[in-house]
């Protein structure tokens, strides 16, 4: 028992790195006015994924944080993330991206690429 113990321990300790997010999907490919912009993440961690948020910034104003939901489990240590963002307007400049946190004790993060729209007709 103490040697299993403490091989978990090792484990959590050893894991400095954030979730591999290894596969993005965003619907609509080209958002249009009026369109809510859904975001797919698939993503895995030694530690488990704890949680993912969108982060979502409309012509240069703050950044929105969107939660995401867990919708599937593929194996023990990561799975499907599903969310979206509000509906877009014309002529406004969307910038995307995700963020995903292991379930370690750091709670180790790691980001998507940046993902730029600009919203037409």
């Amino acid at each position: 028992m103490i040697l299993l113990v403490g091989t978990i321990a090792n484990l959590i300790v050893e894991d400095v790195e954030g979730p591999l997010i290894y596969e993005i999907h965003i619907q609509p490919i080209e958002p249009m006015a009026g369109d809510r912009i859904a975001i797919t993440i698939y993503c895995i961690d030694s530690s488990g994924v704890a949680n993912a948020e969108i982060r979502a910034s409309i012509d240069g104003g703050e950044w929105e944080v969107y939660k995401m939901n867990f919708y599937a489990c593929l194996c023990l240590a990561g799975g499907r993330w599903i969310g979206n963002i509000d509906p877009v307007d014309v002529g406004e400049q969307v910038q995307i991206y995700v963020t995903a946190y292991d379930d370690s004790p750091a709670r180790n993060s790691a980001d998507t690429e940046m993902f730029h729209y600009q919203i037409e007709t």
